[in-house]
């Protein structure tokens, strides 16, 4: 277990942060991806310019 003063004010230990961090981030880009997509496909389908 870790030590108090292994822990940041999240309670997250430095390689816990890090995992969470790379679990956001690839949702993140998967989320963003999808949306360019998304508006790509109604744009091609209505264009609004």
């Amino acid at each position: 277990m870790a030590d108090k003063s292994d822990l940041s004010f999240t309670g997250l230990t430095e390689s816990q942060a890090q995992e969470l961090h790379a679990v956001y981030m690839s949702g993140l880009w998967l989320f963003v991806t999808i949306a360019v997509v998304a508006h790509f496909a109604v744009y091609i389908w209505r264009p609004w310019f």
